[in-house]
């Protein structure tokens, strides 16, 4: 069931990865890329699914490439798509 009211979580990660759960699919049929719960974009590839990945942050994060426009101080987020939509919503604090 889809909760539309998620608590906020700490931000935890191992080794600079976060767990799986804590990523979010957004895309457009063609393309997709994974949303972190920090924010980060650890995994991209344009402009389809078959071409080679822009970021790849989640398989190698210190050479693979990731894009975060968070602050460093993050603590907490959270995540959730929007009723009948695909939108993730990402909130952090």
């Amino acid at each position: 069931m889809l909760d539309t009211d998620p608590p906020f979580r700490p931000i935890r990660s191992t080794g600079g990865y976060l767990r799986l759960e804590d990523y979010g699919l957004i895309g457009d049929g063609a393309t997709a890329a994974l949303v972190g719960l920090d924010g980060s974009i650890p995994w991209m590839c344009l402009p389809r699914f078959d071409a080679e990945p822009l970021f790849c942050g989640l398989l190698d994060r210190a050479t693979g490439g990731h894009f975060t426009p968070a602050p460093p101080e993050l603590t907490e987020a959270r995540q959730r798509y929007q009723r009948d939509t695909g939108v993730l919503e990402t909130e952090l604090r």
